[in-house]
């Protein structure tokens, strides 16, 4: 028996690369939809998901899975076990605050973990 997440674009396959590229301040990128899916062959009761990044004032990756918005504190999303197969969806984006001069390199990362 195995427990197993993977990060997949909503038809199953691999998700493209997580580059936005320039955002301009004062403004959002399109979101991007995404599964995070069961792909082991146990059910998982809990996952908890946030996002890491190192500052928000030049930048901010947001994103949300199922109806939770993540922030930088471990949240639970799942409202009922997670059979194997199953899905949580997964939406992102980037923004940047109006007013910013000068713009640069900005990471996020979506971080989910499961008891194993």
């Amino acid at each position: 028996m195995t427990k197993q997440l993977t990060l997949l674009s909503p038809d199953g396959s691999a998700p493209p690369a997580a580059s936005y590229g320039s955002v301009p301040p004062g403004t959002t990128t399109t979101s991007r939809a995404m599964i995070l899916k069961n792909t082991g062959d146990e059910a998982l009761p809990s996952i908890r998901m946030h996002i890491e990044q190192t500052t928000t004032s030049d930048g901010e990756y947001h994103a949300t899975a199922g109806s939770v918005t993540l922030t930088g504190t471990a949240q639970e999303v799942l409202s009922a076990p997670l059979a194997p197969g199953a899905s949580v969806s997964v939406t992102e984006y980037v923004s940047t605050p109006a007013g910013l001069t000068t713009t640069g390199p900005d990471t996020g990362t979506l971080v989910w973990e499961y008891d194993a």
